[in-house]
């Protein structure tokens, strides 16, 4: 599985590594945040620092997470984007207006107190 979990605080991050695809991938994803939610857990930082491909389902998947936790109070920042990602959210024009954008999790972390 190309992510992993841990907490920091009242945060979950979530690492992803290396290729990052909607359509393998996506369930797991999904099924990870709903059970999140239904833990009460609602602050979610996505850490990219170790991904190296993201395809448009991938994209899909994250916001999906994003609107996901959007319903239940809850947030969704990414973090350490790689030059290469941060062009496709840019192109997509979903930085910005939909997801903020953090270099390191502790700086995402800390806009969420």
């Amino acid at each position: 599985m190309p992510f992993s979990t841990r907490e920091i605080s009242e945060t979950v991050v979530f690492q992803i590594t290396g290729k990052f695809l909607g359509s393998l991938e996506g369930e797991a994803f999904k099924e990870t945040i709903e059970e999140l939610k239904e833990s009460g857990k609602k602050q979610v930082v996505i850490d990219l620092s170790k991904a190296d491909f993201m395809d448009s389902s991938g994209i899909g998947t994250l916001i999906g997470a994003f609107t996901s936790m959007k319903k239940v109070d809850g947030d969704v920042k990414l973090a350490g984007m790689k030059e290469r990602i941060k062009n496709l959210f840019l192109l997509t024009r979903l930085l910005g207006p939909v997801f903020e954008e953090y270099d390191t999790v502790d700086e995402a972390i800390a806009s969420m107190q």
